[in-house]
């Protein structure tokens, strides 16, 4: 029996594309659901019962995410892989091309279980803002291999950094092309980054799990913002129906200082009217996407 406190994560950043790391960071996590799962393929061979000759195993797939809450600093290098790109005077560009892979551990400290899984790409990133509670940041990941041990593999082992989650209270002025929009109240804010990643299978891979390679397509960017129904809102609103993009930045600082800034210079609207009771704020959900010019993150130092 395994107690759920007793789980910890840590990433290495592989320097072969599929050779385990062996040095860890540990992170800070509130759930972990990177798991391999067998590809199966039923045998139809007619033998002399009519008993069946069960299953055969044809692949092994490697895929999960890890829910955490945002900080500043500790998944900095997390966004890297996401972004394929490195920080260049503080701001990192999403939609590069520069491949990072990880070596992800799950251990199960109370009954000596580790997992660890290689050649993991960072397919999505989401980061989730509400009108009241913790900022959210989840990561998706494709492996392309797992091996099970004992006891946690040797390397050096680094602490999860001490720092303060981002909240709610924590958000600075939403700016709407540019400006804070006079009449218009933002409520909620999602951001997904999703890289399009699939499985290139090959013969000849078995180390690998068939995978000869894991590559990314087109990067989508994508998100939602909530807002108060107003006449500047329905203003907004109307963007939709012109095709007219707009930008949208915003801002996070925490208690020490430290700030990141999300910019999305140029973004597509869609949204319906608002629908609600007597007794409702009204509220309308503009869903966007990300069109011609790559999102940043910007992060400065206290």
């Amino acid at each position: 029996m395994s107690s759920g406190a007793k789980q910890v994560t840590r990433y290495g950043v592989e320097t072969v594309v599929g050779q385990q790391a062996n040095v860890w960071q540990t992170l800070a996590f509130k759930a972990n659901s990177l798991d391999a799962k067998a590809q199966t393929a039923e045998s139809t061979t007619i033998k002399d019962s009519r008993i069946t000759g069960g299953t055969l195993v044809t692949g092994i797939e490697t895929a999960g995410d890890i829910e955490t809450e945002f900080v500043f600093g500790a998944q900095d290098e997390l966004l890297t892989c996401i972004a394929f790109n490195d920080w260049h005077d503080g701001v990192l560009t999403f939609g590069g091309t520069q491949r990072k892979t990880l070596s992800i551990l799950r251990g199960f400290n109370d009954i000596n279980n580790f997992q660890v899984f290689t050649g993991c790409h960072l397919n999505q990133w989401a980061l989730s803002i509400s009108d009241s509670g913790i900022v959210t940041s989840k990561f998706s990941l494709m492996g392309m291999g797992r091996k099970a041990y004992t006891k946690a593999p040797d390397g050096d082992v680094k602490p999860a950094p001490d720092a303060t989650q981002f909240t709610s209270l924590d958000v600075g002025d939403v700016l709407l092309n540019g400006a804070v929009q006079v009449g218009m109240c933002v409520t909620a804010l999602d951001l997904t980054i999703d890289n399009g990643m699939q499985v290139q299978k090959c013969l000849g891979k078995k180390d690998s799990n068939g995978i000869g390679a894991i590559l990314e397509t087109v990067m989508k960017g994508s998100g939602s913002l909530t807002i108060a129904w107003s006449e500047k809102t329905a203003e907004f609103y109307e963007k939709q129906f012109i095709n007219e993009p707009i930008g949208i930045s915003y801002m996070l600082t925490d208690n020490k200082g430290n700030q990141y800034i999300l910019n999305l210079p140029k973004v597509l609207l869609s949204a319906p009217l608002p629908s609600g009771s007597v007794s409702d704020i009204l509220t309308t959900q503009f869903s966007f996407t990300v069109a011609d010019v790559a999102p940043t993150i910007t992060r400065k130092f206290a």
